[in-house]
Order: structure tokens, then sequence, then C-alpha cells
């Protein structure tokens, strides 16, 4: 992937998710920050934990969002109230991601690898098994990275992702399905893409 950043368009044309390679932390040293992102920054233990949090702020100030990011209790992003504009982050190894919304949103960002077969058995369930082809890991990953971002966009905790996070069908270029909030079974609509070694899925309500 290249070193800018990527962004994606999502089917709505209001919502879009920015992604890019994290880079060494030498890179970052001039990146505009909100002074209270100062403090927290000098916070940080190491340099892996810096670059992510620097990473996502270059997608902040690339998006022109004037804003710094807050978190709630259960670490959910989110920017000034009068914005009216909803964030979704994601790291993984070696990406980070930024979603971008006029509406609720919850995203994920994974890279592709064998070892998604270990735990499918964890949130897949028979239904589901529909969704796997040829390309297992590839799908495998698609079903995870989905069902995480439906997990951000919950934010509820003790969510059982086999039964209470449900993909129902393919749909155009994205998915439908349900998920079982604090109020309730709710719709959610889905979109997933593969990005060369990475998979990114983007969710929001129906």
């Amino acid at each position: 992937m290249s070193e800018t950043i990527y962004k994606i368009y999502l089917s709505d044309h209001l919502s879009s998710v920015a992604i890019e390679e994290k880079k060494p932390i030498g890179t970052y040293l001039e990146e505009p920050l909100f002074q209270e992102e100062r403090e927290q920054l000098n916070g940080l233990s190491n340099d892996f934990r810096k670059i992510e949090y620097l990473g996502v702020r270059r997608l902040r100030n690339e998006a022109t969002l004037p804003s710094p990011i807050y978190y709630t209790e259960s670490r959910k992003p989110f920017l000034k109230k009068e914005l009216s504009t909803f964030i979704s982050i994601s790291h993984s190894k070696h990406y980070c991601a930024l979603g971008v919304s006029s509406n609720e949103l919850g995203i994920d960002i994974e890279e592709i690898s064998p070892r998604i077969e270990r735990i499918a058995s964890r949130f897949m369930n028979s239904d589901e098994e529909q969704f796997i082809g040829d390309q297992k890991i590839l799908d495998l990953t698609k079903l995870w990275t989905m069902k995480e971002a439906m997990f951000k966009l919950n934010n509820r905790t003790g969510i059982e992702f086999k039964t209470e996070l449900i993909i129902e069908k393919k749909s155009g270029f994205g998915y439908t399905g349900k998920m079982l909030t604090e109020s309730g079974w709710k719709r959610v609509k889905l979109e997933c893409f593969q990005l060369e070694e990475v998979v990114i899925s983007a969710c929001s309500y129906d």
C-alpha cells in the first residue's frame, strides 16, 4: 500500500474511511496537536503507543476536523458536539484508520493472516458459513472485521459475537445484518473492502 493516505467513500457519500501505514515516530513529531493532546501524548509509555496516537491525529488533521479526539468511559472516540460529526478509530499492526460520518458508525481494519482460522469458531455462527468461499482466510477476515465494526458501533459491554452480532446477507456491494443493543435488536448495513494486505469494514444503522 502507498505511504500516502488512502480514502474510501462509503455508499451514502457522507461517510469516509482514511487509512495510512504507520511510520517511524520521527515522522509525526511536527504534527499539529491540541494542548490536551500534547499532554496525553507525553503520558504514553512507549513509541508504539505514540505512533498509534499520532497516526490517528494525522488522519484527523487531514480531514480538517477542528476538534480534539475525546473518549467516553468505554473508550469510544468522539468530537465536539457542535461539529455534528461522528468518528470511529481502528488499528492493525501496521496501519491506522479513521472513519468520519454525519451518522454513527463503527470501523475495523485487520491484516489478512491465517491466524484468523484459530478464532473463527468464536465469532462465526452456522448461518454465516455461507459467506466463506474458496478464499477462506480472506472471507473469515471480512466476517471478523464486519463484526468488529458492529461491536464498535454498538459499544455495549459483554457482547456475544456469535449470537448477538449477526451478518444476514450480502446486498449489492455491501451486507445487511442485525445486532442486539441495550434497547433491543437493531438493523445495520455494512461495507467491506480489501486493500492489498488489509481488510476494512464499516458499519452504520440501517
